[in-house]
């Protein structure tokens, strides 16, 4: 693929309800966001030839909403994936109408995460490799869910960098802070200060439930179609700049060096797509499974030095005001968590100016960056602009 930018754009986002227990189907809330994205972009159903998704098993098949929606499509993709799966299928729908295949996607991630198949739960013994590459190495001595795999991680790089507990709160309660201000939040109106940060228990160390993405039962959908098409679109478009989509880590245990990420890797190459650099980004959503997670990818983008990243979060500089307002919904802390998917949704009408004029917008801002991580082996992010 050549030079991408400004020649491709999402056109509409949307979202369904969000709740502990929905009460439904993943279907019923795919519907739910995929009508409110079109009705964001003002395109008909008719008009969307492409539908794609990702799922843990866990979710309807796109051509299931395809056919509900009243549309025979001309192509349909589901894949096995969570965290940067949104950004890599953006790359894909991307690749696809610069193909001449299709004109207009339809992207969607929908999960009962709560009242159904919960990620956070762990994984069974028996699954061992299929839960992570090398999963036989770690889950019989009882490393068996997210939040103990990159607990160590976290615990590692901590112990390299001088970051600590308090700023791990940093991040937390900034995002929260963030949920204040949005009424969609599941934790809008649950703020949290330092102090009880600070006093809750910790699940699996360094981390509290604070420093832990929601599960929840919630959809949400992007569509993304050629500048052209977009010039047509009711709502104002957001340009993609450049992406860097699925980076790896060298080696797939990655485990067996941690001083890499993912990310690493993904930084050079989206800069390069999009032609700048980390002082030209305004706002940011920042992949936040947990706390940690935001903590290293900031390293990763070249927002903080190594070793001090933590001083950069605690001097608020991912809050309102700050240098990189980061998860300005609340991110998966505190907003809501359909792998990444819904900190797109936020960037897009934060770059769109869509709350100009209330104390949720980020001034002046222009260009923003959005990143995927699904672990430090596989990593991915996007550069957009007004």
């Amino acid at each position: 693929m050549g030079k991408i930018t400004d020649r491709y754009a999402i056109v509409g986002v949307g979202e369904s309800e969000r709740s502990r227990n929905s009460g439904t189907t993943p279907l019923h809330m795919a519907l739910d966001a995929a009508r409110s994205a079109l009705k964001d972009s003002g395109l008909n159903a008719q008009d969307v030839d492409g539908f794609m998704s990702y799922n843990e098993n866990d979710s309807c098949t796109s051509h299931e909403l395809a056919t509900y929606l009243g549309v025979r499509p001309k192509y349909v993709k589901d894949i096995h994936g969570g965290g940067s799966s949104t950004e890599m299928l953006i790359g894909d729908a991307v690749g696809l109408i610069e193909a001449g295949i299709l004109n207009t996607v339809l992207i969607f991630r929908s999960m009962n995460g709560s009242s159904g198949q919960r990620v956070g739960r762990g994984y069974d013994p028996d699954m061992l490799q299929g839960a992570l590459p090398g999963g036989s190495y770690i889950i019989p001595y009882g490393s068996a869910s997210p939040s103990q795999w990159f607990g160590m991680f976290a615990t590692r790089h901590m112990h390299e960098t001088g970051i600590t507990k308090e700023h791990l709160g940093h991040v937390c309660t900034s995002f929260y802070e963030h949920a204040g201000r949005n009424p969609k939040a599941f934790l809008h109106a649950k703020p949290l200060t330092m102090e009880k940060y600070m006093d809750t228990p910790d699940i699996s160390y360094p981390f509290n439930i604070h420093d832990s993405c929601l599960e929840l039962d919630e959809a949400n959908a992007i569509i993304v179609t050629s500048a052209e098409r977009a010039r047509d679109c009711m709502s104002k478009p957001v340009y993609i700049m450049g992406m860097s989509a699925r980076q790896c880590h060298p080696h797939a245990h990655y485990w067996s060096d941690l001083d890499q990420v993912a990310s690493d890797f993904v930084a050079p190459k989206v800069y390069e797509s999009a032609g700048v650099k980390p002082e030209d980004i305004q706002v940011a959503s920042i992949y936040d499974c947990f706390s940690w997670v935001v903590l290293r990818q900031l390293e990763a983008y070249g927002f903080a030095p190594r070793g001090e990243v933590g001083n950069f979060v605690a001097e608020g500089n991912l809050r309102m005001g700050g240098k990189l307002p980061t998860n300005t919904a609340g991110g998966m802390l505190s907003e809501g968590y359909t792998h990444g998917m819904n900190n797109v949704l936020e960037i897009v009408r934060q770059i769109r100016h869509e709350y100009k004029g209330t104390d949720r917008q980020v001034e002046g801002c222009e260009i923003g960056i959005c990143t995927g991580w699904s672990g430090p082996d596989i990593a991915g992010a996007m550069i957009l602009r007004n």
